[in-house]
């Protein structure tokens, strides 16, 4: 199974996604510090509009709750509700009808029958902590953290707070001023998928059932699929974030470079600059050629991008008209993956 990996470039225009408190009537923007080139070339620090990763992975966790409800895979009774508590201690696993962990030994039965209960804790982990037994953890198969503003292109991020009334003439007491701090910014984010984990216990030891090992090495075909499914919605709507019903942002997608790579983990570089896609080819290139000189003549990177802003100039890599098309891409070679015999 392999690796995927995927970095764009977007502007979103006049979007508040990502809010923290309220200060009076005032709705805050997200913001945080980054470190930039100033003007003197020198490194500066500087607050700027973000959106978290927490937003963008809530709403990929959203988007496999369609994919298993369409799919009949199992769903947890938080998790069908878009909570998603993860089985974070006993009172959890119980209200789910399963029994924590016995000792070490018993890790492994724990973690199967929690995937067989809920997909959502297979492909986005989990953790128990309680007081019963013993810990359980299981590694997010996905990764995606904060979308920031691209580094290297000067002054590419702003913020502002509009003014607004709610306006009732027949009850003026509810009249209302209030601001909202919105953002505009070219957005770069980067989101990380390993196939190869979903629908696989992390736990390689302690008591082994048969039975339910059997039924998740089936569903694994049927898991992989929904994750891929989720992805190709996540990117082509990128639907996250707040404030969507007033606040709907004006987004387009500059360009995108993604990566499929089997039996190592590679990963595309962040979008800071129109040079990111050069980067990633040349740094594929450099990566399969230090690894033949150590005796590893397989090593296979494929390579896909999405170019509205001329980013891939001057590299061998395969273009697709739209970010749908590199998605697709990666269902295919995730497919003939699953195709093959797993050993």
């Amino acid at each position: 199974m392999g690796y995927i990996s995927i970095a764009v470039r977007t502007i979103f225009n006049l979007e508040s996604l990502s809010g923290v408190e309220t200060v009076g009537n005032l709705s805050r923007h997200r913001t945080a510090p980054i470190v930039m080139l100033d003007q003197n070339s020198s490194y500066t620090i500087r607050f700027v509009p973000v959106i978290s990763g927490e937003s963008l992975a809530h709403t990929y966790q959203e988007l496999l709750v369609e994919e298993a409800n369409a799919r009949c895979l199992p769903l947890g009774l938080y998790s069908r509700r878009h909570e998603f508590l993860k089985f974070a201690d006993e009172g959890l696993l119980e209200n789910e009808g399963l029994q924590p962990a016995n000792d070490e030994n018993d890790i492994r039965r724990a973690e199967i029958d929690i995937l067989l209960k809920d997909f959502i804790a297979d492909v986005g982990g989990f953790l128990y902590a309680g007081k019963k037994g013993s810990p359980i953890k299981r590694t997010s198969c996905f990764q995606v953290g904060y979308a920031t503003p691209t580094l290297w292109d000067k002054e590419s991020a702003a913020l502002e707070s509009q003014f607004h009334v709610r306006f009732a003439p027949s009850k003026p007491e509810v009249q209302i001023p209030y601001n909202v701090e919105v953002g505009s910014a070219i957005y770069t984010f980067s989101l990380n998928l390993d196939t190869s984990r979903i629908g696989t216990p992390s736990t390689g030891f302690g008591t082994i059932e048969e039975s339910k090992e059997k039924e998740l090495e089936k569903s694994k075909p049927e898991r992989v699929k929904a994750a891929l499914s989720a992805l190709l919605k996540f990117y082509s709507s990128m639907p996250f974030g707040a404030k969507r019903s007033r606040f709907l942002p004006n987004m387009e997608l500059l360009s995108a470079v993604a990566s499929y790579s089997k039996d190592i983990r590679f990963v595309v570089s962040p979008g800071n600059g129109k040079g990111y896609v050069r980067n990633t080819v040349n740094r594929k290139k450099d990566l399969v050629t230090c690894f033949e000189k150590l005796g590893l003549k397989n090593v296979d990177v494929a390579l896909f991008a999405f170019d509205k802003e001329k980013a891939s100039e001057g590299t061998e890599i395969t273009l697709c008209e739209t970010i749908e098309k590199v998605i697709e891409q990666l269902v295919e070679k995730s497919v003939e993956e699953l195709k093959q015999p797993q050993g």
